[in-house]
């Protein structure tokens, strides 16, 4: 080939030089992230390949958002697809006829169109990228400089490759490749008329310019937040698998510490997190907090936490490399003399902390699935159980958790007083039943709620469902204690529910809380309580109403708006069965507000945050309840007894009661109920 000057001592020390240099880089990272607890993921391998492809390489949580998200997905898939070409290049600076296996017959020829094709793309999409970040300018997006500068890099290697082929055809007019590429094809006549030496130069510096910049590009990668093309593939495959909600169990022997009050105390798997964050902001978009104008930014306690390690790399890299040795004494020792700043306190604001309602958007809307709630439980869970700092609101709730097993702090003896003259038949009678009916303290004792679960016993007495309730051994589920940090007192509760539950061999568990739900279903795993099947009562009334167990009316002709419980929706993926009850009450007519099922705004409630005072920003709830009254509906329908507290309060605040009002979905199928 006389197109590329064949050159295997200037290649080997542009790659002895490069890769020394970003593999040095490299280890460095490595070590400042086993500074943190090692525990290495080798579970469910099949399930973590499926993950990886499907949000990995699918970029599957890009495509929610149309624009930008198919932007990214554009620079991706042809930032990969143009990698095998890279490779070809350096390897044809040792071999001008060198190519990859199988892709120097036919094959090659078809990967030449798919190479063109994406190279385009990727240029496409960067000038759309430049200008949505210059011009458009959406709110969610830094104005940073290092973002267009790694927009203009990748640019610079299509097109310096797309170039190279076009003097390379016209220097060589049969190359084997010229019948498939018709960008270079295209671009070919730039150098018409040219004479062979000037295209031959021009081809030598095309050439060698990208290969410069590609290994330069590798070896900037680590020092910026673009570190996310290098980690996001491994950061995805180790992804939780769990689901969304669950928490990690606290194994509190042989423990001084509990929680995570310093960097060296998170799991190596959420340093992982730091270097991984792309600063999209997506996790910000919707985030009630943020969105009402409290202190929590989840983009930001990623972004603070990564730059105070980066500010501590020499301490951590240290830390790390004797905790690999297994000298945890001496890393314990340098850790404890180590001068740095509070992570909770000054990295991290306690206030922003305790704004988290745990809703999940920022897990769910993550492209590269960074964990964003346990890192803040964690940081809760230093806060409640070593310093025993919490909000002052909500030391009368966690007082009550901790005497009564309820935030409301009424007393245990109360707990089955809802039932009044209703026929509810008590676990202790009946011995077993098909569904045990877990009431949750919302159900027990708020008044409104207790409305609630009434209405749900009489669907399940008119429908003949064999059920029957704990009455006063049941406890809190726990799903407040651990959301607010307080994981000793969660798990003597866990216990005491999983205890009760094995006494009567319970299969089935029914419950109007999705909160409730979430922690029998996917928590409760971790206190051996396993093959138990937890259902809502949405998913309950949908059958029932289907199989003819409970026959409607036609009712009067209303208009209805469905709020997603978070913990119902995103976090247990149960959007369906709501919609599908109201749907075959005659004469409602539903309505979606603008953010609903994956995107539905969050009630305020979760996270403990329904026993904290809401003094920062707007409020949460009345947020929604503006979007719900927007909708022209009546009523605005919810499943969850915390988003009917906060929406029910909401109305009140807003001076809305005469024009909208909140009920369970349970009202409306009683009140629709056939005689």
């Amino acid at each position: 080939m006389e197109g590329v000057a064949v050159n295997p001592w200037l290649m080997s020390l542009l790659l002895f030089l490069s890769l020394s240099l970003f593999v040095g880089t490299m280890a460095n990272r490595w070590w400042l992230m086993r500074a943190g607890e090692f525990h290495w993921k080798h579970d469910r391998f099949a399930d973590r390949v499926r993950h990886l492809f499907a949000v990995g390489f699918g970029q599957k949580r890009l495509l929610y958002e149309k624009g930008a998200g198919w932007m990214h997905v554009g620079i991706f898939s042809g930032f990969l697809v143009v990698s095998l070409r890279t490779i070809t290049l350096i390897g044809r600076g040792f071999d001008a006829d060198f190519h990859l296996p199988l892709l120097g017959g036919p094959l090659g020829i078809v990967y030449t169109v798919l190479k063109d094709t994406f190279s385009v793309i990727v240029l496409l999409a960067m000038v759309y990228a430049i200008w949505r970040r210059l011009v458009l300018r959406p709110q969610r997006l830094h104005l940073s400089a290092e973002a267009v500068l790694i927009l203009l890099w990748i640019g610079s290697l299509m097109a310096t490759d797309l170039l190279g082929d076009a003097a390379l055809f016209r220097l060589e007019p049969d190359h084997a490749e010229r019948t498939a590429s018709w960008a270079g094809n295209l671009l070919s006549p730039l150098f018409a008329g040219s004479p062979d030496a000037v295209v031959h130069q021009w081809l030598q510096a095309l050439y060698w310019s990208h290969c410069v910049l590609v290994l330069a590009f590798l070896n900037f990668l680590p020092f910026g937040k673009h570190f996310h093309v290098l980690t996001a593939l491994p950061a995805v495959y180790l992804g939780r698998l769990t689901p969304s909600a669950s928490l990690e169990k606290m194994d509190f022997e042989g423990k001084e510490s509990f929680g995570v009050g310093r960097i060296e105390d998170f799991d190596w798997r959420r340093i992982l997190d730091m270097y991984t964050c792309t600063e999209c902001g997506r996790c910000n978009d919707q985030c009630p907090a943020h969105v009402t104008g409290k202190p929590l930014h989840p983009r930001e306690i990623i972004v603070h936490e990564r730059d105070a390690a980066y500010g501590m790399a020499d301490h951590l890299i240290e830390v790390g490399k004797l905790k690999a040795g297994g000298k945890h004494e001496a890393a314990a020792a340098k850790i404890a003399e180590f001068e740095r700043p509070a992570l909770i306190g000054e990295v991290n604001e306690e206030e922003a902390l305790w704004a988290c309602t745990t809703c999940g958007w920022c897990v769910s809307s993550c492209p590269v699935v960074i964990d964003h709630i346990p890192n803040i439980v964690d940081q809760r869970r230093y806060l409640t159980m070593m310093e025993a700092k919490v909000p002052s609101a909500l030391q009368g709730a966690l007082k009550g958790l901790e005497n009564n097993s309820n935030p409301w702090n009424v007393s245990a003896a109360a707990r089955e007083d809802w039932i009044g003259d209703l026929d509810v038949p008590r676990m202790r009678d009946k011995g077993q039943a098909e569904y045990l009916f877990f009431i949750g303290c919302a159900g027990s004792f708020d008044d409104r709620n207790s409305e609630v679960v009434r209405a749900v016993c009489r669907l399940l007495n008119k429908a003949g469902v064999d059920y029957a309730v704990l009455g006063t051994e049941e406890g809190c589920c726990g799903d407040p204690t651990r959301r607010v940090g307080n994981e000793y007192l969660f798990q003597m509760q866990a216990q005491q529910n999983v205890a009760t539950f094995r006494k009567y061999k319970v299969q089935k568990v029914l419950t109007a809380c999705p909160h409730c739900l979430n922690m029998i279903g996917n928590e409760y795993a971790d206190f051996d309580l396993e093959n138990i099947e937890v259902v809502h009562h949405s998913e309950l009334l949908t059958e029932l109403i289907a199989d003819g167990r409970l026959k409607l009316k036609p009712g009067a002709q209303t208009k209805v708006t469905y709020h997603d419980s978070c913990y119902l929706g995103r976090h247990n993926d149960i959007y369906d069965a709501p919609r599908e009850v109201l749907e075959a009450v005659e004469g409602v007519e539903t309505l979606e507000m603008k953010r609903s099922r994956r995107e539905g705004f969050c009630c305020g409630g979760g996270g403990g945050r329904m026993f904290m005072e809401e003094d920062l920003g707007s409020r949460i709830n009345h947020e929604r309840i503006e979007e719900a009254a927007g909708t022209g509906a009546d009523e605005v329908c919810t499943a969850c007894p915390f988003c009917l507290t906060m929406l029910g309060d909401a109305i009140k605040e807003t001076d809305r009661s005469e024009s909208l009002k909140a009920r369970d979905l349970a009202e409306i199928v009683l009140e629709n109920l056939a005689e």
